[in-house]
C-alpha cells in the first residue's frame, strides 16, 4: 500500500458510485443474481442490490443472458402517470403493470434496426395513441429519451385524438405480438426492474406500495405462458416478504436472496483496496485479508480484527451489509486523515488507519445504521427507542416486552416479530419467533441505542 489517501472506498452508495467498474466484485452474488433462472433479487437495503442493477445497466455486455441476439431494458417505475390513462381503460393495477412492461417492450423493440417495420408502425401508433409520445415531449418520453423519430409525424396527425377508443387489447397484441416475433428469432427480451421498494401511485404510503407490488407479481404471473418475456426485479427482502398473491410459491425457484459471506466481503474491499497497490495479482481472500490487514491496525481498537468486525456488523437475520462495512471503511479513512493533520493519534508503523480512528468509525457506522433503518422503517422509531438504556443485550420474551413497554401482550407479539423480520432484534435460542425465549439487540443497533441514550 502506498498511503491513505490513495486508497479509494468509493462514496457508499450505488447511485452515486463514478468508478463502480473499477472495483466492483462479481462474486457469487452477481453470478447467481445475473443467471437465467433468476428473477427476483432480494436483500435488504445496502446488501448490493442497486450495485449489481447499475453493473447490469451500464455494462450489458459483461452480462451473458442479455448478449445478442438477447435484447434488454431497464428502469425505475414511475407509474403516477401511466395510471391516469390505464385507469380511464380499466382500474385494475395488474392492467397498469402489463401496459407499463408493454410500453418499455414497446419502445425497446422499435431500437431494434432489424425489427420488422409493419410491427414498428403498430408500436409508435400503440405509443402516440396512449399518450406516450407527444411533439411536445411527456414526462414519460423524457425519462425514457425518447426523441421522435421518422414515422411518428404522420401519426399525431391520425391518431391524435384517438378515433376509436383505448382498449387492453392494444396492451395485449405488443405483449404477444412481441413474444411472437421473439420466439420466431430465438431470443428473449430482459426487463429489469430497480427502486421497487419506491413505487408509488398517491403520496408513497407503504400499504399502497405493498399492493401495488403484489400486482405487479399477479401480472408478472400472467405473463409467464410469454416465455421469451422475461425479468430480473429488485425487491428489498422485507417488502416482498410482505406482499401477497396467490402464486407467490411458483417464484421460489427463481428467487435470490443476497447474503455475504467473510470471505466475500474481505474479497469486496480488496477490489477496492487494489488501485492502492502497486502489483498486479487476482485478488483471492487470503491476498484481500493481507491488504485490509496492512491498512487497519486492529490491535488496540475495540474491534480487534476484521473476523470480529464482521460479527459485530452481524444484524438480527445473520447479514453483514455491504453498505455498512463501506460506511466504516470511509469513516475510518476520513477519521485518520484528520488525525493526521492534527498530530494526535498516530497509526502504529506499518499500519494505515490506527485503533482510535477505528473505534470512532465503529461508533459513526451505529449511528448511520440506526439512521437508515428509521428512514426505511418509521413507524418503528417509538418502539426502537424504548430499547434505550439497558444494561443488557440479551433479553427473555418477558423482559422485551417490559423492555418495550407495551401492555398488550398480542399487540407486543407483533411488535417483536416486526423487530426480528427487519433484523433489529435477533432470535438466539433458534426457535421460531413465536416461540423463543432469547432474544438480542444486535451489537451495532445496541451501540447506536448506547450512543443515543447518551447524547
Amino acid at each position: 500500500m502506498r498511503t491513505l489517501d490513495a486508497i479509494d472506498f468509493g462514496l457508499g452508495a450505488a447511485q452515486r458510485e463514478t468508478h463502480l467498474r473499477d472495483y466492483f466484485y462479481r462474486g457469487i452474488a452477481f453470478r447467481q443474481a445475473t443467471s437465467e433462472r433468476t428473477y427476483l433479487v432480494l436483500g435488504a437495503k445496502g446488501a448490493g442490490k442497486s450495485s449489481i442493477y447499475q453493473m447490469l445497466r451500464e455494462f450489458p455486455d459483461e452480462v451473458p443472458v442479455f448478449a445478442a441476439p438477447n435484447v434488454w431494458v431497464s428502469d425505475e417505475p414511475q407509474l403516477r402517470d401511466l395510471w391516469g390513462t390505464s385507469n380511464a381503460v380499466s382500474p385494475s393495477k395488474i392492467t397498469l403493470w402489463k401496459f407499463y412492461v408493454a410500453s418499455l417492450i414497446a419502445k425497446r423493440l422499435d431500437e431494434i434496426p432489424d425489427f420488422p417495420d409493419e410491427l414498428k408502425s403498430q408500436y409508435k401508433r400503440f405509443l402516440v395513441r396512449w399518450g406516450l409520445v407527444r411533439e411536445v415531449p411527456t414526462r414519460w418520453q423524457s425519462l425514457m429519451a425518447l426523441r421522435l423519430s421518422v414515422g411518428y409525424g404522420d401519426l399525431f396527425k391520425t391518431e391524435i385524438p384517438p378515433t376509436k377508443p383505448l382498449a387492453v387489447t392494444e396492451i395485449d397484441y405488443i405483449l404477444y405480438s412481441a413474444q411472437g416475433w421473439l420466439h420466431q428469432e430465438r431470443r428473449d427480451i430482459w426487463v429489469c426492474l430497480d427502486s421497487l421498494d419506491e413505487v408509488t401511485l398517491n403520496g408513497g404510503k407503504q400499504s399502497e406500495a405493498e399492493e401495488l407490488l403484489s400486482d405487479l407479481m399477479r401480472a408478472v404471473g400472467e405473463m409467464g405462458r410469454l416465455n421469451r418475456i422475461k425479468f430480473k426485479l429488485f425487491f428489498r427482502t422485507d417488502i416482498y416478504n410482505a406482499l401477497t398473491y396467490v402464486n407467490k410459491d411458483h417464484f421460489s425457484s427463481v428467487k435470490l436472496e443476497l447474503k455475504w459471506s467473510l470471505e466475500d466481503l474481505a474479497i469486496l474491499l480488496g477490489y477496492r483496496l487494489k488501485a492502492a497497490d502497486e502489483g498486479e495479482q487476482p485478488i483471492t481472500y487470503p491476498v484481500a485479508r493481507r491488504w485490509i490487514d496492512e491498512v487497519f491496525a486492529w490491535n488496540g481498537s475495540g474491534c480487534g480484527g476484521f473476523d470480529i468486525l464482521f460479527a459485530q456488523f452481524t444484524d438480527g437475520n445473520g447479514d453483514v451489509l455491504p453498505r455498512d462495512l463501506i460506511h466504516f471503511c470511509l469513516d475510518a479513512q476520513r477519521a485518520q486523515q484528520a488525525y493526521n493533520i492534527q498530530g494526535i493519534n498516530p497509526a502504529p508503523e506499518g499500519r494505515l488507519i490506527g485503533p482510535h480512528a477505528i473505534d470512532t468509525a465503529i461508533r459513526e457506522t451505529a449511528v448511520a445504521k440506526r439512521t437508515d433503518f428509521l428512514q426505511v422503517f418509521k413507524n418503528f422509531d417509538k418502539t426502537f427507542d424504548q430499547l434505550k438504556g439497558h444494561g443488557s443485550r440479551r433479553f427473555t420474551r418477558q423482559e422485551l416486552i417490559q423492555a418495550l413497554s407495551i401492555v398488550d401482550e398480542i399487540d407486543a407479539q407483533l411488535k417483536i416479530a416486526d423487530l426480528v423480520r427487519v433484523g433489529a432484534i435477533a432470535i438466539k435460542d433458534k426457535k421460531a419467533v413465536n416461540h423463543s425465549d432469547s432474544f438480542e439487540i444486535p451489537y451495532l443497533y445496541s451501540l447506536a441505542l448506547e450512543i443515543e441514550d447518551m447524547s
